[in-house]
């Protein structure tokens, strides 16, 4: 998941960037509504943002109503030092809310959820056959597929590859007609939710692989910040 923090004291903000290293996150942190909300209009792509409520410029509660506007579809946490401003939450359909200080147990358990709430609504793939047996592969699972000589590879997120002795002009359309996916590439298609970082030449996925973009797939980059800009978060 990609997760964006906002806490106006600097040493809260590095303190729950430290937290979320060490659960395996890579988190965007600012100390500024304002900087995290240009950042999101950038088109990048976030899942959860994680808003302090008492900020000096700009309220979390006011970023999270301005980042709705802005089509973010992903969930929101609040932190605070007092439950006073529950209530408020609400309009913006807030997924939790967290009373300082904050434990990485207690913030660790809210991404659990968040990332079981997002997976058991998430069922859809592809059905495959490797190796004499039909396997039915999670979309969020694939990180890419690529042409690999006669077959078609799968990267999937947790470092497994997959070999299919398929066609890729068959494979293509399946993965495809999910709208988180983009092919970049004559022998490339990605999941826009495994990008770390893209360019007009290269595209470079969570775990660190990197995936050419072709001249023949101009507008790669701008179909990927777009989808951020809209929120789009299968």
């Amino acid at each position: 998941m990609n997760i964006l923090l906002c806490d106006d004291i600097p040493r809260e903000a590095e303190k729950l960037s430290g937290f979320l290293h060490e659960f395996g996150y890579e988190p965007m942190a600012f100390t500024k509504g304002a900087d995290l909300l240009a950042y999101v209009h950038t088109g990048a792509a976030a899942d959860v943002c994680i808003l302090d409520i008492v900020m000096p410029d700009m309220s979390g509660i006011e970023l999270a109503q301005k980042l709705r506007q802005a089509g973010f579809g992903g969930e929101i946490v609040f932190l605070s030092a007092s439950n006073e401003y529950g209530p408020q939450t609400y309009d913006v359909k807030a997924f939790h809310y967290l009373v300082k200080p904050i434990t990485p147990e207690r913030l660790k358990l809210v991404l659990d959820e968040i990332r079981a709430v997002r997976d058991r609504s998430d069922t859809d793939g592809i059905r495959l056959k490797a190796s004499g047996a039909v396997r039915y592969l999670l979309f969020r699972d694939i990180e890419y597929a690529e042409v690999v000589r006669h077959y078609v590879g799968f990267r999937l997120v947790n470092g497994e590859t997959l070999e299919v002795r398929a066609p890729f002009t068959e494979i293509a359309p399946q993965l495809l007609i999910d709208k988180r996916f983009i092919q970049c590439h004559q022998s490339y298609i990605v999941n826009m939710d495994a990008i770390a970082s893209i360019t007009s030449r290269e595209i470079i996925t969570g775990s660190g692989a990197r995936v050419p973009v072709s001249k023949s797939y101009p507008h790669t980059k701008m179909k990927y910040l777009d989808r951020g800009l809209r929120g789009e978060q299968d």
